[in-house]
């Protein structure tokens, strides 16, 4: 099937086509022709709309997928579905499944699975056995098996001198380790940021503090080993000042922040909508302006989706019992062009596509004649309804679930 877009204006930094408007016509996926006007032929389906976008196919660098053992609130093949219809072209799987991915044969399994889905899923290795915090996995041959990096997903690593032993290890073939700051040992059970809106609401709270100890910790540790971190995520305004802060320093180290500590704060929490219920809390709103600049300026090397299926019995149900997490593939480009208007397409393309394929080793698309289309398209002006009609993922634990979004990734 041949698809022509037309006008389509280019979002690929540093590229000799960024900015430009152009037609591009695709042939089974291949990319046949770009020019500034493209004839269509009569067998030829135009795609066509207001400000079309064209970006490098998005990665997903932190999705939470239940198979094997959870299936019943995201399976790989949802994921991958949910990922395609949301404009991601790879996406990368927490390892925190039931058996957790922390040896060969785990991840061999996974693999397997994933190589006819429409979406690339790849995996992190458990940092540890069972994602406990307690043993080292099978670090090496994780890595020399497919894991990405390593992670405890959700799960912090408390024990200092098992971090330091973990950075260590990666750092004799050139791994990744992945930390999630969080220390629970302080307000443990904290469910909200740390606020008076919060106080008030009588929520247990998780401070700021909890998260930038361990950071300084982690922070402290990469410096010391001299080994590649990559911090998952980061909410706090002071987390931006100290990656900043190490980074100038030459400490090997990139981060993260999940998509809903840009778009909420602690205030969309007073209506008790447990989809708001989120690890890392939505935070203040000084917090979310610095996260915001923090990606602006590079500070923060990649937005994440945090992508996290609950099944309806986890979520609808009261506040403090409700499960963490927010489903977000499907919607993310849509909140992102309603919500985050001041953060501009490059820095999009930047922190969702390019700098996840730099970090992750994937190739960066051609465009030219000859190569896949590996990008992703999206109308800016669409508005559409998330609902049971569309839907890809099994879970719909999102707070605009059933209601209107404008812009929408066109699938080609």
């Amino acid at each position: 099937m041949r698809k022509l877009i037309k006008e389509v204006k280019v979002c690929y930094p540093r590229h000799e086509l960024d900015g430009k408007t152009i037609d591009l016509l695709i042939e089974n996926g291949i990319i046949t022709s770009i020019g500034a006007v493209i004839q269509p032929s009569e067998n030829d389906t135009i795609v066509h709309g207001d400000e079309l976008i064209l970006l490098p196919g998005l990665v997903d660098m932190q999705c939470t997928i239940g198979e094997p053992g959870i299936e019943h609130k995201e399976d790989l093949e949802s994921a991958s579905a949910a990922a395609q219809a949301g404009g991601f072209k790879t996406i990368v799987m927490l390892p925190t499944t039931d058996p957790v991915i922390d040896s060969k044969s785990q991840l061999t399994g996974i693999k397997n699975q994933c190589k006819d889905l429409p979406t690339s899923i790849l995996a992190y290795g458990a940092l540890s056995k069972s994602a406990k915090g307690v043993e080292l996995s099978e670090m090496f041959d994780l890595k020399n098996s497919g894991a990405v990096a390593f992670s405890d997903g959700k799960n912090p690593i408390s024990d200092s001198n098992m971090m330091k032993r973990a950075l260590e290890y990666a750092r004799n073939f050139d791994g990744i380790v992945c930390s999630l700051p969080l220390d629970e040992r302080i307000n443990p059970g904290g469910m909200v940021h740390e606020s008076l809106n919060t106080l008030q609401l009588g929520l247990k709270q998780n401070p700021a503090i909890a998260e930038e100890l361990m950071l300084v910790r982690d922070l402290y540790l990469a410096q010391y080993t001299h080994s590649k971190l990559h911090v998952s995520t980061i909410s706090t305004k002071n987390s931006v000042s100290l990656i900043k802060q190490y980074k100038e320093k030459g400490v090997k180290v990139t981060c993260g922040v999940a998509l809903a500590n840009l778009l909420y704060t602690d205030g969309d929490l007073n209506g008790f909508d447990s989809n708001f219920k989120t690890m890392p809390p939505l935070r203040g709103r000084e917090d979310q302006e610095a996260l915001i600049q923090g990606v602006k300026s590079g500070i923060i090397d990649v937005i994440v989706t945090d992508h996290t299926p609950e099944n309806i019995e986890n979520k609808d149900r009261e506040f403090d019992h409700a499960s963490f997490g927010m489903t977000m593939l499907e919607t993310a480009m849509s909140m992102m062009n309603e919500s985050l208007t001041e953060l501009k397409w490059s820095a999009i393309a930047q922190s969702m596509s390019l700098k996840p394929r730099e970090l992750l080793g994937i190739d960066l698309p051609e465009l030219k004649q000859g190569a896949a289309f590996d990008f992703t398209l999206f109308d800016p002006k669409q508005s559409w309804t998330y609902s049971d009609e569309n839907r890809k993922s099994k879970s719909t634990n999102t707070p605009c679930y059933n209601q209107e979004l404008i812009g929408r990734v066109i699938p080609i």
